[in-house]
């Protein structure tokens, strides 16, 4: 049967369930749920999640007195400078001895007598389990926790011994994202503070240069282009120098220069081909160079440049007519085929992705589970205005409940970002939702205690009426308690709020100058207001399910009217809003066809906010909705209105695995797809029903010819708008 798209062509039945979301995370799912079936459910949570980690409280560590071991036994040779072949338990330092105070980077601790049991702790804040390798007997690679910015000591544990060095490792107030860039400059970062506030008079230093086209988006955040440097690490510092008052702050090698053979993040770099390229294929999951991999550089396979990556994953082309713009291509046994499409820079690394077969598995029984995380408990007591100041106040600023409602409490953490879940607040023993009429009564308030994740962050509540019968939430007030500190594992008490904000504002947003929608859709608008507080991330406000910041219309021609929104003044005044306004299909954020824009750094004012470039949603040429794979291999592609930064494609086979990913610069709207299985281990697109998915997507400051694979990850983008369709080979 045939299934009518209203534009007077035929296309083939399309299954909803598989029908890709948008991402590259889903087709991992899909794969998942193919080859596991929808009855394994459990084992299917396990595969769509094998990189991500489960939350888990471990056991506090012990109070035990400070120990400091720096030799050994009479009859063991010992090292006391170095260490070296010690047994004894050591602690010598920390490489690098500085770090963000939002913790996430990697340092190697120094000592000896290490062991796959030691436990690390930067100013009693655990490492987390699976953020520590043992390198050796003398060195352990960790990933340090978040911390309070100043001096912090490091803590080695094993067994029933303990070494501390104290101030030997140093939390900075900034965080510097990304924290690696070109050697030729123009890297846009996005620089976050804590504790200090920006204004119109502050200045960026990477090394002793400044950073250019400087603007601010926050009050704690800024946004700037890298100068020029050389290979290595600088110092970052952020200063004013009109302010004889004002304390610089300073990240001690908090920035790297690289080469432009980065193979970290892949990607483009150097300047214009000019007769050589040279290229590195990379596994994108496990990090690591492949050998062997088949390169085609342009699209003809009878072409002089193509042939394989030698030992180290590289392979160079030259020739006196290899000028840009060109196109590679790169395929492999077990690999997700990879594109960078019409590029015109002489670096090029490529990230592929293996394909999640069980036929390309090894043999033998599957790798032993890794170590856990543990996430962390904050606890403390809800304070309510009134009249007594040092005891406890009723909910005054809470209307008296009527027949069948409740006077409740909700405590949250932020969230890392708007996308980013949280564990849930609530699991066995905590106290994550708190009822005025039952709760029992602290020393000033109501306590409180939480799960969380382990993080620097802030917590907050959100109090209001809730309906005995069906969980209904009307919020009337909430408070927030900032710049908490959590370790994993970490218990962390007497972290009282105060609900004293009123939540008697109003956001309110326009939609206008719509792109025309595809034949499917999208059916309705969403636009989701959240309060970010820089480096301590987002409130996102849920309660039972219910979004308190969402409001969804079938229309634009209405304002979206965000009620119970707090003023920005007290704990939230350096806080701005993040606005994320789209068209959907469906009640799904990442069901095609759709598009969205994010804003960052938005203050309320009396006028709304108006949302009105939207980018349009790619529609279908060839091949027609359904068909088969177009004679010369070309997929093409149309976009209305204002073009995007780049497109990415997505191409899922027939057998329901992944088969391509191309980046397209968005200047143009087709990409070429080859066919390489006439190379040694390289197939084509596994045949039957083919989706093929194509993303416009926008990013800040973005250089198509320095483009970088974390770029992919939609948390850079400011604009999305996607679509799927079939063919058929």
């Amino acid at each position: 049967m045939a299934v009518h798209d209203g534009t007077g062509a035929d296309r083939a039945p399309i299954n909803p369930s598989r029908r890709p979301t948008v991402g590259r995370p889903a087709r991992i799912f899909r794969f998942c749920l193919a080859v596991l079936g929808v009855a394994a459910m459990g084992a299917l949570h396990s595969c769509a999640r094998s990189n991500q980690l489960k939350l888990e409280k471990l056991d506090e560590p012990a109070s035990e007195p400070e120990q400091t071991n720096t030799g050994g036994s009479s009859s063991t040779p010992t090292f006391p400078e170095t260490g070296i072949n010690a047994r004894t338990l050591t602690l010598t330092g920390v490489d690098p001895s500085s770090g963000t105070y939002a913790g996430g980077n990697q340092v190697v601790v120094r000592g000896s007598g290490f062991t796959e049991a030691a436990v690390v702790y930067f100013d009693g804040r655990m490492v987390q389990p699976v953020g520590m390798t043992l390198r050796d007997s003398n060195s352990l690679v960790v990933i340090v926790p978040a911390g309070e910015p100043g001096p912090a000591s490091v803590r080695v544990e094993l067994d029933e011994e303990a070494v501390t060095l104290d101030d030997t490792y140093f939390y900075s107030a900034l965080l510097i994202e990304p924290d690696r860039g070109a050697i030729a400059g123009g890297t846009s970062v996005v620089v976050t503070a804590s504790g200090a506030s920006f204004d119109e008079a502050v200045e960026v230093a990477f090394g002793e240069a400044p950073c250019s086209e400087l603007r601010l988006i926050t009050p704690t955040q800024l946004r700037c282009k890298t100068p020029p440097g050389n290979v290595g690490k600088v110092d970052v510092a952020v200063r004013w120098p009109e302010a004889n008052d004002s304390t610089p702050l300073t990240a001690e090698r908090a920035f790297e220069y690289l080469n432009p053979t980065d193979t970290d993040r892949g990607g483009l770099s150097g300047a214009k081909i000019d007769g050589t390229v040279n290229i590195t294929v990379v596994d994108a999951m496990a990090g690591s160079l492949i050998p062997g991999a088949f390169v085609l550089l342009g699209n003809d396979l009878d072409g002089p440049y193509r042939g394989l990556t030698d030992e180290r994953g590289q392979i160079t082309f030259s020739g006196e007519d290899l000028e840009g713009p060109v196109t590679v291509h790169v395929a492999g046994k077990c690999l997700e085929s990879g594109s960078i499409v019409a590029f015109d820079a002489e670096n090029v690394t490529v990230h592929v992705m293996p394909l999640l077969d069980p036929s390309c598995g090894e043999a033998g029984d599957p790798p032993p589970p890794g170590r856990g995380t543990a996430g962390a408990l904050i606890s403390g007591e809800l304070i309510f205005p009134g009249s007594d100041e040092f005891a406890i106040n009723a909910w005054e600023n809470i209307p008296e409940p009527r027949s069948g409602e409740v006077r409740v409490t909700y405590v949250f953490t932020t969230q890392s970002r708007y996308s980013s879940r949280n564990p849930s607040p609530g699991i066995s023993g905590t106290l994550a939702r708190v009822v005025e009429e039952t709760s029992s009564r602290g020393e000033r308030g109501y306590p409180y205690k939480i799960f969380a994740r382990p993080a620097g962050l802030a917590v907050y509540a959100v109090s209001g009426l809730e309906r005995r019968d069906t969980g209904e939430f009307m919020p009337y007030a909430m408070g927030v308690t900032r710049d908490v500190v959590a370790g994993p594992g970490e218990d962390l008490t007497e972290i009282d709020i105060v609900v004293d904000i009123p939540l008697d504002r109003e956001v309110q947003v326009a939609l206008s100058n719509l792109p025309p929608p595809a034949p499917r859709g999208p059916d309705q608008f969403r636009v989701l207001t959240h309060i970010d507080l820089g480096g301590q991330g987002v409130i996102v406000r849920e309660v039972n399910g219910q979004s308190l910041d969402m409001v969804t219309s079938f229309t634009s021609a209405d304002l979206f009217r965000h009620f119970a929104q707090p003023a920005l003044v007290g704990p939230l005044a350096d806080a701005r809003y993040q606005v994320i306004a789209g068209w959907y299909s469906g009640d799904r954020d990442d069901e095609a066809p759709l598009t969205w824009e994010r804003r960052v750094g938005v203050v309320p004012t009396s006028e709304p906010l108006v949302i009105d470039d939207l980018l349009a949603i790619p529609a279908v040429v060839s091949p027609a909705e359904g068909a088969q794979i177009p004679e010369d291999r070309v997929l093409r592609w149309e976009q209305v209105g204002p073009e995007p930064d780049m497109y990415v494609v997505s191409i899922v086979g027939g057998n329901n695995l992944p088969a391509w990913t191309q980046v397209v610069p968005g200047s143009q709207s087709h990409s070429p797809i080859p066919d390489l299985s006439s190379i040694e281990n390289v197939e084509d697109i596994a045949s039957g029903v083919i989706l093929w998915q194509v993303q416009a997507v926008r990013i800040e400051d973005f250089e198509y010819n320095e483009f970088k694979y974390n770029l992919l990850k939609p948390r850079y983008w400011t604009h999305l708008a996607a679509d799927v369709f079939t063919m058929q080979r």
